[in-house]
């Protein structure tokens, strides 16, 4: 199940996540989770 998150980050660092997100042909929320879900597993 998704929940709704809401954060505060760098607007620069935003505009670099969409622009990616683009490129990858992914929304913003999905690049994020990737990069969360991978950062978690590797901090095991």
């Amino acid at each position: 199940m998704k929940k709704k998150f809401t954060t505060t980050i760098d607007e620069n660092l935003i505009k670099e996540a969409k622009i990616k997100a683009v490129e990858l042909d992914v929304s913003v929320a999905e690049l994020i989770e990737r990069l969360l879900r991978d950062f978690l597993k590797k901090e095991k």
